[in-house]
């Protein structure tokens, strides 16, 4: 039987360690691949390279620690799933998106990471 959810922990290889608070999304490709047709009905694909990604929600830290995470990059990231025992590895990452933090439960939304190489052990 296959396990998921339950406790992850997320670290910057800097050290900084970042509460998950819910949803994590991986794109476990650097291939965005797109289908069309011809109008003589023959099919083909496109693709186009991109970074390994993932979404997460986090739960807002002290001070101003997202702008020093934001300007930082070429760090490692590691996502450890407890319950199934999974790990996640993300190399020379860095953060995207645009934090958005929910000041009634202190969610934060928005947030995006995009690394060189990605690995699931």
């Amino acid at each position: 039987m296959k396990n998921f959810g339950g406790e992850m922990t997320f670290a910057l290889s800097t050290g900084q360690r970042i509460v998950v608070r819910g949803t994590v999304e991986i794109m476990p490709t650097n291939l965005n691949v797109e289908g069309g047709a011809n109008q003589d009905g023959s099919v083909y694909r496109t693709a186009e390279p991109t970074g390994y990604s993932a979404n997460l929600t986090f739960e807002d830290m002290p001070n101003d620690v997202w702008n020093e995470i934001y300007r930082a990059s070429g760090f490692n990231l590691t996502l450890n799933e407890i319950f199934n025992g999974a790990q996640h590895l993300w190399t020379d990452a860095g953060f995207t998106g645009r934090p958005s933090v929910n000041r009634i439960n202190g969610e934060v939304s928005g947030v995006a990471i995009l690394a060189a190489a990605y690995k699931k052990i």
